[in-house]
């Protein structure tokens, strides 16, 4: 696919005389073969370009292409963003929120953004791209939220710190966000530790209900890379998800900081596994082929325990061919925590 996105490139470069620049965001590949480039840069507006496969019969074997229809692309709009205190408690960076949105924005969908980093580290800053994404190309209202972490510089959270700083962040939303975007259309999304968060927070009610919120006051979520039954990860001999000691021993770790500890008396209640029920919001479950150890069948366990029930709520499964995680990444993480959990 490389080599064919290069030739094209070639081909759009001389044959196209109004192509000034030719940035590829995205390959769509038909069962026929036809090809379409998703947002090229022509002129300095973003346009899909449709390529109709035609067969040489000079060259039979060969892969050759003809110009299709030329259509308008995604056009970005411009986005805001303003940065609010959705909880008046130290570490104030810690309880802040960014919104990301349009002009008129009060009938977007709004999603909520939970960032991940082992509930240790990471925070809204590092998510620009993504409010300004959603928002700029597909008219979300983007909250993207910071709560406590377990470290000290982000307070020295142990549960259930960090899912009480996502529901007042989702309270805050639900009483203040209408000049931003619609407040019955509000949907969370949440990435690792972010991912375990909005997962909790949707099926354990008992979150929300402190807030003044239930369950149905979401509308759906979006869980990726996340964990679902956290004593799965730390159980050995015999690991249910086929973890190797050192990986426990990592997941350990990163229990004892954020939970206190790894038993079941730690780890059953804080897990969103646990807590599944029928009145829960739609749910859209990713995982990645190069995920964190453990992830996939976590998600896919999820998935078929949420399935069981009955009635069944609305649940979906996706995997992702591509991850910021490579074998040789894992691979070295895992030996380091092996010789020193802290570096997990």
């Amino acid at each position: 696919m490389r080599l064919v996105v290069a030739v094209l490139y070639l081909m759009f470069s001389v044959s196209v005389a109004h192509a000034e620049q030719f940035d590829v965001d995205a390959v769509e590949l038909s069962t026929s073969l036809d090809l379409t480039l998703k947002t090229l840069e022509m002129g300095g507006d973003p346009v899909d370009v449709q390529l109709i496969r035609y067969a040489n019969p000079a060259d039979p074997t060969g892969l050759y292409w003809r110009l299709g229809s030329i259509t308008p692309g995604l056009q970005m709009k411009t986005v805001n963003m303003r940065t609010f205190t959705y909880l008046n408690s130290e570490p104030l960076e810690r309880h802040q929120l960014d919104v990301y949105y349009t002009d008129s924005p009060t009938a977007n969908k709004v999603i909520m953004f939970v960032p991940g980093g082992a509930w240790r580290q990471g925070g809204k800053d590092l998510y620009q791209t993504l409010g300004n994404t959603l928002a700029g190309f597909y008219d979300f209202t983007v909250v993207v939220v910071n709560y406590r972490l377990s470290s000290e510089e982000g307070g020295n959270a142990i549960h259930p710190d960090h899912i009480e700083d996502v529901a007042a962040a989702f309270a805050w939303i639900k009483g203040n966000i209408s000049p931003y975007g619609n407040t019955n259309k509000v949907f969370l999304f949440g990435q690792s530790a972010g991912a375990h968060l909005v997962s909790l927070l949707a099926t354990d009610k008992t979150y929300l209900n402190a807030v003044g919120y239930d369950l149905s006051d979401i509308r759906g979520i979006v869980s990726m890379s996340g964990a679902y039954y956290l004593p799965d990860l730390v159980t050995y001999p015999s690991n249910p998800l086929e973890l190797t000691a050192d990986e426990t021993l990592m997941y350990k770790a990163l229990m004892q900081n954020a939970f206190g500890g790894w038993s079941d008396t730690e780890l059953i209640n804080p897990s969103a596994q646990t807590h599944i029920n029928s009145n829960q919001p739609p749910f859209l479950v990713i995982y990645t082929h190069n995920d964190l150890c453990g992830f996939e069948p976590e998600a896919e366990n999820f998935v078929k325990a949420v399935r069981a029930l009955n009635p069944t709520p609305e649940i979906s499964l996706r995997a992702i061919e591509f991850s910021d995680y490579s074998d040789a990444v894992w691979s070295t993480a895992t030996a380091q925590a092996a010789l020193e959990p802290a570096m997990a």
